[in-house]
């Protein structure tokens, strides 16, 4: 079973004392990658560092305290910078994949005409069609005026869109 990180934070918080209880915690929220879990540890971590430098300790146990936290928050540092480089790899990787799903060139301008460039990508044409008919759908106009506007844009829109899926399939 997985306990909610927001319920992981309030038991570190119930035991403040344990240290080992609070390095576990710890331990378990660094395995998410979710803000709840990276705020909380935060938390836990500050909990940690509140009770190994309580008042009272010896001096040189607060620094060899001091030294293991660094160590701890170094190699924490170290997870979330390989993390940070995996997510920018997969984000490239899926950049190319989607410029190696660039539609070929279509004649006649089409694309301009939808206000896209001729080297657009598939998913975004497919974006565009969508915004232009929930934009000028006639029946998001009570004005009869607009009304009328919105109808002629959008059969417009829609046989241009028809023509540059047309031409793709070619």
């Amino acid at each position: 079973m997985s306990w909610p990180s927001a319920r992981l934070l309030e038991l570190a918080e119930a035991h403040a004392h344990d240290s080992e209880l609070l390095e576990f915690i710890l331990e378990e929220l660094g395995r998410r990658d979710v803000a709840v879990a990276n705020s909380a540890a935060r938390r836990v971590a500050e909990l940690i560092g509140q009770s190994r430098f309580a008042v009272g300790t010896p001096a040189g146990d607060r620094e060899a305290d001091r030294e293991a936290l660094i160590g701890t928050l170094q190699a924490r540092l170290e997870i979330a910078e390989r993390r940070a480089r995996e997510a920018e790899a997969r984000a490239t990787a899926a950049e190319r994949a989607l410029s190696s799903e660039t539609l070929p060139p279509r004649g006649q301008g089409l694309l301009r005409r939808v206000h896209l460039a001729e080297t657009a990508p598939a998913w975004l044409v497919e974006a565009a069609h969508r915004a232009f008919r929930l934009r000028f759908h006639p029946d998001r106009f009570a004005d009869p005026v607009m009304k009328a506007r919105a109808e002629e844009t959008f059969k417009d829109a829609e046989e241009i869109f028809r023509q540059i899926t047309s031409s793709a399939g070619n």
